[in-house]
């Protein structure tokens, strides 16, 4: 069994392909990488008609523990929706190592989102606007994700998003928010929510002026993927000091 181990958790309407450039930071430093396919995710659009937040929640357990089967010291890391999950699966669970929550999706940007639920009877599946998550648009054209979401899967997304707060004192883990200060996706007030309710004492929220939403892929990746390494390691046992007096 590997020491340390990073559970991977993608967005709505992304795959596990989207946290690559975590786990190849994590493995460079030792650790072991699981990442669960999310239900209705990574074929087609119309497989995410009928899934719902305690679906995808059932996934993150369930890889969690295959993942324990492998590490003994565990961190977990999301993306948006991810974050998310990420978050609560830290409440649930009070023997991780620490917690990785990129633009967590308490405070959905879009301001018809509330309105969702009146629509998904009769309208299932909407045009996703890939474009305003970066901060140049041009920069969507390699973006993977599914290019229309399903309304009823985003309803139960929306509603887990606006329960998150109540979960959030009951994390301790060391936290690790990392948000864009010009996120048009995912509100920047959703950071702050997230760092000011955790009851973690070891936190830390940074902020990043120049990306958009995919703080993976966007502008700012190489400082985010400098922050999480950081992160990482310092989950990792510290060599002792060749320089220290012995006894």
């Amino acid at each position: 069994m590997n020491e340390h181990g990073v559970l991977l958790i993608h967005g709505f309407t992304s795959d596990p392909s989207g946290m690559r450039p975590i786990a190849a930071v994590a493995e460079s430093l030792g650790y072991v990488a699981e990442a669960p396919l999310l239900r209705g995710h990574g074929l087609t659009y119309r497989d995410l008609r009928g899934t719902s937040w305690d679906d995808w929640m059932a996934d993150v357990v369930q890889g969690l523990e295959r993942l324990r089967q492998r590490a003994a010291h565990i961190v977990v890391a999301g993306f948006s929706m991810g974050g998310l999950l990420a978050l609560e699966t830290a409440a649930r669970y009070d023997d991780l190592d620490g917690v990785i929550a990129l633009a967590p999706a308490l405070r959905i940007a879009h301001p018809l989102a509330r309105y969702a639920v009146l629509a998904r009877g009769w309208l299932p599946f909407v045009p996703m606007g890939k474009a305003a998550g970066y901060s140049d648009p041009a920069m969507a054209i390699g973006d993977t994700s599914y290019s229309r979401l399903a309304l009823d899967a985003f309803v139960s997304f929306y509603r887990a998003s606006r329960r998150a707060e109540r979960f959030l004192p009951r994390i301790q883990a060391p936290v690790l928010i990392l948000h864009a200060e010009r996120d048009r996706v995912i509100r920047p007030e959703a950071a702050a929510i997230a760092y000011e309710k955790v009851s973690s004492t070891e936190k830390q929220l940074v902020w990043f002026p120049r990306s958009g939403h995919a703080l993976l892929d966007d502008v700012d990746a190489p400082d985010v993927l400098a922050h999480v390494r950081a992160f990482l390691a310092s989950r990792l046992p510290q060599p002792p000091d060749p320089s220290a007096s012995p006894g």
